[in-house]
């Protein structure tokens, strides 16, 4: 048969008293007309099952990694330059103009310590076009401001 089962040992209950016998496996099924299952086939076709879900998955998993890498392109932001043209101030001083008042202010910070408001209080008045303390605000231009503005030096002074 080509089967190794080994011996089995069987407890046999006999008018009242318990013999143990050792009988061979292989002669016992055939006595019996039992046929062996030869669990090859059986676990070769296991074997092709879970190849082919393998396959399959590495497919869907492939399908899904493209779909995010379309997705990541789509919708990232451009690199570092985008995010450098939107803010072409930073890290250098900004001149802001008070328009109830019609005086440039060199910085951010110099116009923010003369309404006693932090600097974020000018740049929000700047972006949504409300008042910051009791003025309104606007990013200086000397086109639209007259080249020859009041400049209000650091600590509030006025000077031209």
């Amino acid at each position: 048969m080509g089967h190794f089962f080994g011996v089995l040992i069987m407890t046999v209950l006999t008018s009242g008293r318990a013999v143990d016998v050792k009988v061979d496996a292989a002669a016992l099924f055939e006595k019996l007309g039992l046929r062996i299952a030869d669990e090859r086939p059986i676990l070769e076709s296991w074997r092709k099952a879970n190849s082919q879900w393998r396959r399959e998955r590495l497919r869907r998993v492939a399908i899904h990694a493209q779909r995010v890498q379309e997705h990541l392109r789509r919708f990232t932001r451009a690199p570092a330059q985008s995010v450098l043209s939107s803010r072409k101030t930073m890290g250098r001083p900004k001149a802001v103009w008070c328009v109830e008042l019609g005086r440039r202010f060199r910085t951010l910070s110099d116009a923010a310590a003369f309404v006693d408001r932090k600097p974020s209080n000018i740049s929000q008045a700047l972006k949504r076009g409300v008042r910051c303390g009791p003025f309104h605000w606007e990013t200086y231009d000397p086109a639209k401001h007259g080249a020859v503005a009041i400049e209000t030096a650091p600590g509030g002074a006025g000077a031209t």
